[in-house]
């Protein structure tokens, strides 16, 4: 009896003790979901770790990856062709049987001869073995497979390129609405207090209502600026979101900071640029895919050869009928000599050969392509830069003249309408250099993309660069 009261008392202490353990775990894991989207929501991605998410979550990469990996075995299907075919069959046969060795009235019967009872059972085993010797379209089917798996490796690469494209767009995307916000948030409040100070210079008798309806048409205007990018950073940041399947939070203090990036990422001249086309991954697909077109015609040029194989086959057969029990061992060469088809050879020469000319005329085109772009986006590299240098002197004399109407005010020699002037004109100024900014970096990442230089190091650049700005000011 005392036994069994500690046992109860021991199973009511564990009971109890679960329970609790159970409370304090639902606690914790509410506590921590109720956290997360706080966590989440304050963590600050760069470009580098953007890319991180986007690459995990991406559908289209995820789509192309497995292409790839669907596509790679291609060259061993194609290799197999060149492998030695080996089969192994066991089969039970029972046969009932209504013949001239079951019929009485024959003289092949016989009753001692298990055939002639017309019931038999037969079981066999078969060995064959099948090895081509020449056959040269399965050959070129070979190295044609080879030339489908490297064009898909292409199209896979080019893709993780295009993918960081794609990301550093829509993150400049998103780092331009937000300075944009920023800017015009600061020249709105300028124009604000632009206007109630007109508004009472009108009242005091010094001012006209034509300044008034200026400055009150610029200040809606403005304010109009400023409610568009708000919506451009909004739909910049579910672009992007798209992208990567999380909120991303850019860090704060990147914004205002474009107006101190020194432009610097050219380094090389137009010719070497040039030199870099067939490092471009479409141009080496399309390169691949000529190949695998050239490999194509020799395969149909090659059904016009004979075949041989070496054939190896051996039966084991136990039946219930001595005559019909044996054992075969087989050698054999096989040779196969195409005489006639109907035209279809030549028929498949001439449409591999079309295919080739057609692989050829887009290899041309592709080269053609990636050649312009990387043209247009140096000359626009070439622009963008000396456009940003001449925006940073104009921005350097904005700065100069608001020092100079805030000295002028602070001696009462101005007043304070030509501060918030100097003021907006500066902002203006800013504006344009962050649009400069988006348009220089965005040359700059086509091309590298056309040039076949773009990977995952140059978004860690520009992390680096944006810190490094705002370490500056």
């Amino acid at each position: 009896m005392i036994l069994s009261s500690c046992f109860k008392r021991i199973e009511r202490l564990v009971i109890h003790l679960g329970l609790m353990l159970c409370l304090l775990m639902g606690f914790s894991s509410a506590h921590a979901s109720d956290s997360e989207p706080e966590a989440r929501q304050s963590t600050e991605l760069g470009f580098a770790e953007t890319f991180n998410a986007a690459i995990i979550y991406d559908p289209q990469l995820k789509r192309t990856y497995w292409t790839y990996q669907a596509e790679q075995e291609e060259t061993e299907l194609g290799f197999s062709r060149l492998l030695p075919d080996i089969r192994l069959s066991a089969v039970y046969q029972y046969e009932d049987s209504d013949n001239i060795y079951t019929d009485v009235e024959s003289s092949y019967y016989d009753p001692d001869q298990e055939r002639s009872g017309g019931k038999l059972e037969d079981k066999y085993w078969r060995f064959n073995l099948r090895q081509p010797l020449f056959d040269v379209p399965a050959y070129q089917n070979y190295q044609r497979s080879k030339a489908v798996a490297q064009a898909s490796g292409y199209r896979y690469k080019r893709s993780e390129q295009e993918l960081i494209y794609r990301v550093a767009e829509r993150y400049l995307s998103v780092l331009l609405a937000a300075q944009q916000v920023y800017l015009n948030q600061q020249k709105l409040d300028a124009l604000e207090l632009k206007m109630r100070q007109v508004e009472r210079s009108k009242e005091l008798g010094i001012g006209a209502q034509l300044q008034v309806l200026h400055v009150k048409s610029s200040r809606d205007l403005a304010r109009s600026d400023l409610l568009q990018a708000k919506s451009q950073l909004s739909d910049a940041k579910t672009l992007l979101s798209n992208l990567t399947g999380v909120d991303v939070n850019f860090p704060e203090r990147w914004i205002g900071s474009s107006d101190t990036i020194t432009p610097g990422l050219l380094t090389s001249t137009q010719e070497e640029w040039l030199e870099g086309v067939n490092n471009n991954l479409s141009v080496k697909e399309a390169q691949a895919r000529m190949n695998q077109e050239k490999h194509n015609l020799a395969s149909s040029k090659g059904e016009h050869y004979p075949t041989l194989n070496l054939n190896l086959s051996y039966l084991d057969r136990t039946s219930e009928d001595n005559f019909r029990s044996r054992k075969d061992a087989v050698a054999a060469i096989e040779l196969n000599v195409p005489l006639y088809s109907g035209g279809q050879t030549q028929a498949k020469v001439r449409k591999a050969r079309a295919r080739v000319l057609a692989s050829k005329a887009e290899l041309g085109y592709i080269i053609a392509e990636k050649e312009q772009q990387i043209k247009l986006s140096y000359n626009r590299l070439l622009s963008f830069k000396e456009r940003l240098m001449a925006l940073a002197e104009s921005r350097q004399s904005g700065k100069g003249y608001l020092e100079a109407a805030e000295r002028e005010l602070s001696l009462n020699l101005s007043d304070q309408v030509n501060v918030l002037d100097a003021r907006t004109k500066l902002v203006d100024t800013q504006l344009q250099i962050a649009q400069t900014l988006n348009d220089y970096l965005l040359s700059d990442l086509i091309l590298r993309l056309e040039a076949g230089r773009l990977n995952q190091e140059r978004l860690h650049d520009y992390d680096q660069l944006f810190n490094s700005a705002n370490a500056k000011r």
